[in-house]
């Protein structure tokens, strides 16, 4: 039976680089740094410029910088209830209820504007 020995396992001065193929010379590792440079210096500039570029654009505005309309059209079927729950979606709205009665009437008609207070 042959054995096989992995001339990688052992430390010793061992070369795995081909006699028939030559190390490249100063000149290629020069240009080759360019090159890996280059291509850095592209890469951290689309970075970079990306990175700037979307930040110059608001996104989805945040529930507290939302503004709320200080006025509403009533609709068809619309009551003030209705429209005290659009400007309020969770939570207890009678107090926004009795100020919108206070503003606007307590009975209101299609096309009516209604203040919000």
């Amino acid at each position: 039976m042959a054995t096989t020995i992995d001339p990688l396992l052992f430390s010793g001065s061992v070369s795995v680089r081909s006699a028939s193929r030559p190390r490249p010379s100063a000149a290629t590792f020069q240009r080759r740094r360019r090159v890996v440079g280059a291509g850095l210096a592209v890469a951290a500039f689309a970075l970079a410029s990306g990175l700037i570029s979307t930040g110059a654009f608001a996104s989805n505005p945040a529930p507290a910088q939302q503004v709320i309309p200080r006025t509403v059209i009533a609709q068809p079927g619309d009551t003030l209830w209705d429209i005290a729950r659009t400007i309020v979606p969770t939570g207890n709205i009678g107090d926004l209820v009795i100020e919108l009665v206070r503003a606007n009437g307590s009975t209101i008609e299609p096309g009516q504007v209604i203040r919000i207070p």
